[in-house]
């Protein structure tokens, strides 16, 4: 059994005599619904109450279920009767498949009718009919030509047959074997429709036999101080760096001065606190007002865009010194929490241990500290239930007291984290400025929680609560959740380009080198370089010739690393280290030699082979082969391309800031390919693939693999990827290599061309590998003529161009509507 099919049989199990006893009972058809088969649908395969309708009108009747996927489409019927009705004409208790208009069925040809009537009305591929301990699967809406009729359906005859054969019975009726179509291709089976689709593939050279190049002595360690310069300018444990190097924007500039005024007006009422006591009364209005002057701030901005940077230097650098002495510090970075479900209590202790070395004298707060922060309960106790306790002994009421508190602040963190924030605003006339750093590794839930748990805290005292989080998880917690529900600031902190984070970094690096000589090795010790200095300022040099004074390959670097800094600065190292750049012409031409990016052929040949012989998506985390297919069942090897191609075309004509615009429900996706012939689990795993090589994006950013129900986007280096395909032979001439082709005599063909091979039979192999491809493109995917498959005949031809085109490489024109989505204000 699969993972899912185990747990779904242990649910079963769990309640298998809850169910046979309803069914024994001789309950009538709304019983036989209410008490097995909602049970069988809901707690033992798992579908969401959402997805499933008991009782619509349609002309035919009432229909006794239908189930929708996630999207609202219809995905199958259920016709129910009463337990004990469905009687087929069989003594064999095991699973079987029948013809429809058999002798087997007869009993149960009524049922049949009904349930294709049904299925038809709604448009469903497959229907089921049921009593509980009978069960029959079969196909309703047919498109073959073939009476429904005539067709043939999977019967489980008895209740022992459906444990018996519990897996075949879960990929007929589970959500995710419906939704993934594998219960049609039982139903297929069934009916002898299912020839092996396999196909024989060959390779010129496979891919997972990539071997790394070999390199001469010197190589070697130049690469390797290479390799080592680059760890260092992609540290993020370096703050100095990080923080020195930070990218101002526009946006940037701005949320610097508005995060200023918002510090500033929040102060202006700490002070007002701290100096105007009164009495309780009084304090408690104050707290009130307090409440509403708290902000909460949203730093928006796609991973990697150095949100954590931002917060560092703003209250490192940029904030004046006398506001950032009276501001109080506390961050929680959920990228150091354990991952437990539990995270909003773990934010409270962490938030707990920052404060209290906010506003004690030490690490932890003394007896006297802590009887400052819980005055309240020590006059309300030495007033009160402990009053003769506190007059006759008050070393003993003391210890008492010390009892209780460390009590409340053990057992109730929440409410001492609350007392905490009011002692740093009125006893010390601090602005406790909250951070809630990394939460977009959870999930949205999780999320959502802890942006709650921020606003809560406004009430306990003035504060200034600040959440880095993603463009995608904003938008999507906007739709529903505390975002909707409180009022925040948003800025929106852009990613800047590769060459400017890489000139930054490297500027950086060589205004250390200008320092006096015992720091400047001091520094480089620490950072764990292991060169000598002359070394460093060389590589340094080098670095910005290669990469500053070459835009087309920082910008290629920005898309293809979907604009993450970490992931840019890998794509760079990844280049210069590779043995397509020659380590001697490198050094050479940031002494005034030829520039080595100038030569894209060689450019793109590190890129895409890296330090190994050929393309190989084992250890290229970057660049993906998108034309392979399966050899269990192939489909077109242009598919991957028109997917990302018409997703690009739905990011041309969103709007801009509406995430949802851009981004397509897989199973519309799906359905469009379908009316070229493709059949949609073919596509749902291309756009998985897609997902998992970091080409497409879900709106759900915690998705851990795409389904039907999902909207997908295109992500920068699915752009990237477009650009590759269409003006980079190179690519093209990798892929050649390493892509399963199908007919023998053109992998031959191309193989004959790698024999001593120069710039002319090159040309010739990606001509050759081209016209391969819209050859078995046009035997497994017609495009049907009308508007809505214009773009896709434009694909075509697009690729067809490319044959003969021996041209330069260019880069194609800019998009009309959005050039980088990255640019893009959220909400």
């Amino acid at each position: 059994m699969s993972n899912v099919s185990d747990a779904a049989f242990e649910r079963l199990q769990q309640i298998e005599q809850e169910i046979l006893a309803a069914l024994a009972a001789g309950p009538n058809e709304a019983d036989t619904r209410f008490k097995a088969l909602d049970r069988i649908l809901l707690d033992v395969m798992g579908w969401e109450r959402d997805a499933i309708f008991t009782e619509p009108p349609t002309e035919s009747g009432f229909i006794d279920y239908l189930v929708k996927a996630g999207s609202g489409k219809n995905l199958f019927v259920i016709e129910a009767k009463k337990a004990g009705l469905l009687a087929p004409e069989t003594k064999s208790k095991d699973r079987m498949t029948i013809a429809l208009d058999g002798v087997v069925a007869k009993p149960l040809r009524d049922g049949i009718r009904q349930a294709l009537s049904y299925a038809n009305e709604q448009g469903v591929p497959t229907a089921v009919l049921t009593d509980g301990y009978t069960w029959l699967f079969f196909r309703a809406s047919r498109t073959d030509g073939r009476p429904p009729l005539k067709g043939k359906g999977i019967l489980f005859p008895s209740w022992q047959s459906v444990m018996e054969y519990f897996v075949p019975f879960s990929e007929l009726l589970s959500p995710r074997a419906v939704l993934d179509k594998r219960h049609i291709a039982h139903l297929s089976d069934a009916e002898g429709y299912s020839v092996s689709e396999a196909e024989q593939q060959y390779t010129v050279f496979p891919p997972n036999e990539a071997k790394m190049r070999p390199r001469d002595p010197m190589a070697s360690d130049a690469a390797e101080l290479f390799a080592q310069f680059f760890s260092r300018l992609s540290n993020d444990q370096d703050k100095e760096m990080l923080r020195d190097c930070f990218v101002e924007t526009a946006e940037s500039q701005k949320a610097d001065l508005e995060l200023e005024k918002i510090i500033q007006n929040v102060l202006n009422n700490v002070a007002a606190i701290s100096t105007n006591r009164g009495g309780a009364l009084q304090d408690q209005l104050e707290r009130a007002m307090a409440a509403q002057r708290a902000e909460t701030v949203l730093l928006i901005g796609n991973k990697g865009s150095g949100k954590s940077t931002f917060i560092d230097r703003f209250f490192g650098d940029i904030l004046p010194a006398p506001l950032r002495r009276k501001c109080l510090l506390a961050r929680v970075d959920l990228a150091e929490s354990t991952g437990s479900s539990n995270a909003i209590d773990w934010c409270i202790l962490q938030l707990r241990d920052a404060l209290e070395l906010g506003i004690t004298s030490g690490r932890v707060p003394d007896y006297d500290e802590l009887q400052g922060i819980f005055f309240a309960d020590y006059q309300r106790l030495s007033n009160g239930p402990l009053k003769h306790l506190y007059e006759s002994d008050k070393n003993a009421f003391k210890i008492e007291f010390g009892r209780l508190i460390e009590s409340r602040r053990e057992s109730q963190p929440a409410d001492y984290v609350r007392l905490l924030l009011n002692r740093a605003a009125k006893g010390h006339g601090l602005l406790p400025c909250l951070i809630f750093d990394n939460t977009d590794q959870f999930p949205l839930e999780i999320q959502d929680k802890v942006y709650q748990l921020a606003h809560s805290l406004e009430s306990a005292a003035p504060i200034f609560n600040i959440v880095p989080i993603t463009d995608r998880s904003v938008w999507r917690l906007s739709k529903a959740g505390a975002l909707q529900s409180y009022t925040s600031r948003s800025f929106y902190l852009p990613v800047p380009d590769a060459k400017q984070i890489i000139s930054r970094r490297v500027t950086f690096i060589k205004k250390k080198l200008e320092g006096e000589k015992p720091a400047t090795e001091a520094y480089f010790s620490r950072r764990g370089f292991r060169v000598q200095i002359n070394d460093i300022r060389v590589m340094a040099d080098t670095v910005e010739k290669v990469f500053v004074d070459n835009d087309y390959v920082t910008g290629l670097i920005g898309r293809l690393g979907n604009f993450d800094i970490r992931r840019m600065l890998k794509l760079a190292e990844r280049i210069f280290v590779s043995p397509e750049l020659k380590v001697d012409d490198i050094i050479r031409s940031s002494f005034g030699g030829p520039s080595v990016t100038a030569d894209r052929l060689r450019t793109h040949r590190a890129l895409i082979k890296g330090e190994y012989d050929r393309l190989s998506e084992a250890e290229n985390d970057f660049i993906t082969n998108v034309f392979v297919t399966e050899q269990t069942k192939p489909g077109s090897p242009l598919l991957a391309f028109y997917c990302l191609w018409a997703l690009r075309q739905k990011l041309n004509a969103s709007k801009a800031g509406e995430s949802d615009d851009r981004h397509w429900l897989s199973d519309d996706l799906c359905s469009y390919f379908d009316q070229c012939g493709v059949p949609g689990d073919v596509t749902l795993r291309t756009l998985r693939r897609l997902y998992k090589r970091g080409l497409i994006e879900t709106l759900d950013p915690n998705a851990e693999d795409v389904e039907l129900s999902d909207r997908v986007a295109i992500k920068e280096s699915g752009i990237a990827h477009l650009e590759l395909i269409l003006t980079s032979s190179v690519y093209l001439e990798q892929t050649a290599l390493v892509t399963g082709i199908a007919e023998q005599s053109v992998r031959d063909e191309i193989k004959k061309l790698t024999i001593q091979p120069n710039a002319q039979k090159f040309v010739e192999l990606r001509d050759i590998f081209i016209k391969y491809l819209l050859k078995t493109d046009a035997g497994r995917l017609e495009i049907p003529s009308g508007p809505a498959f214009n773009s896709l005949q434009e694909a075509r031809r697009t690729i067809r161009g490319r044959i003969g085109d021996d041209r330069p490489q260019r880069r194609p024109p800019p998009d009309t509507r959005h050039s980088s989505h990255r640019h893009q204000r959220r909400r």
